[in-house]
């Protein structure tokens, strides 16, 4: 069966990731793809961030003992996003850090400090982020997303410049950041959740445009052909895709038991393939989904 409309429709791929006997997936909370085209799973269980090459084959897994399940840990594993050039960063909400690691699992860098949440009031860093996106002149963006639900904006070397937003449904206003992406025109895309909308800024944090007609938009990728990929979070749970003047021109749906039933994140392979993590309850939407393009 395929799913969705005009020249993006896809097909489930069953049983596309082989886990290590033993092992299943829990509460997968986003996904990534590096370089070689490995794809990586960031889980709040007791492998934090599993790694399959493009067969679905597990390359390795690292994270213990920082993420995900841990008895000297208050975790929330949310965001993953990986650099052209490999450095993975990894958001975890209740811990309030941004830390970026080497492919490899090595941990280089931690913005933040584990377990204190910033002032809200002030907008300090953090107070439950979310995600993390590049600009295109390697300026980084956090999505400070619960808490604080604001942006803020970094230096390519890592160091605070700018801080935009705040809780509310005006203009550059937020209620809760839940994710965020930079586009090949430069501009920031912030999936503003609980307003079932994307705000769209400039580098600097100008706003730009909104793009309405979503429920819940929950996580963004870009191709490089500037082609918006969008997990929905509301209603059954969707995916839709969408060009960049903000026209939506493929969308697939869930329902109770259905091809979607708790998407979270999601990532795009060079070959079009979409990657939908799931987050949902015990023995219902806990994994990875391939759909292969058809």
């Amino acid at each position: 069966m395929a799913f969705g409309q005009g020249d993006y429709q896809y097909e489930v791929v069953d049983g596309w990731a082989k886990l290590p006997e033993g092992w299943d997936f829990s509460l997968v909370s986003d996904a990534a793809i590096d370089s070689r085209g490995h794809i990586y799973v960031f889980t709040r269980g007791k492998h934090p961030v599993i790694v399959f090459d493009q067969a679905g084959n597990f390359v390795t897994s690292w994270g213990y003992g920082e993420f995900g399940i841990s008895p000297h840990l208050v975790s929330q594993s949310h965001g993953i996003f990986i650099t052209p050039d490999d450095k993975v960063y990894l958001t975890d909400a209740y811990q309030h850090i941004v830390r970026r690691y080497t492919r490899l699992g090595e941990r280089e860098r931690e913005w933040g400090t584990p377990g204190v949440p910033g002032v809200t009031h002030y907008r300090a860093q953090f107070n439950m982020p979310t995600g993390v996106a590049l600009g295109l002149d390697g300026s980084l963006y956090v999505s400070d997303g619960y808490g604080n639900r604001c942006i803020h904006k970094y230096t390519p070397n890592g160091e605070h410049i700018a801080t935009w937003g705040g809780p509310g449904r005006g203009r550059g206003e937020f209620s809760i950041v839940h994710n965020i992406g930079c586009d090949r025109s430069g501009r920031l895309l912030v999936c503003d959740r609980e307003n079932d909308r994307i705000q769209l800024f400039d580098p600097d944090g100008n706003y730009l445009e909104e793009w309405t007609g979503l429920e819940m938009p929950g996580d963004v990728w870009i191709t490089p052909d500037n082609t918006i990929y969008v997990v929905e979070q509301g209603g059954s749970g969707h995916v839709s895709i969408w060009s960049p003047a903000g026209e939506r021109i493929s969308r697939f749906s869930g329902a109770p038991g259905g091809v979607l039933q708790a998407p979270h994140g999601l990532c795009v392979d060079a070959q079009g393939s979409i990657y939908v993590a799931e987050i949902g309850g015990p023995g219902r939407g806990q994994r990875l989904q391939k759909f292969a393009r058809v």
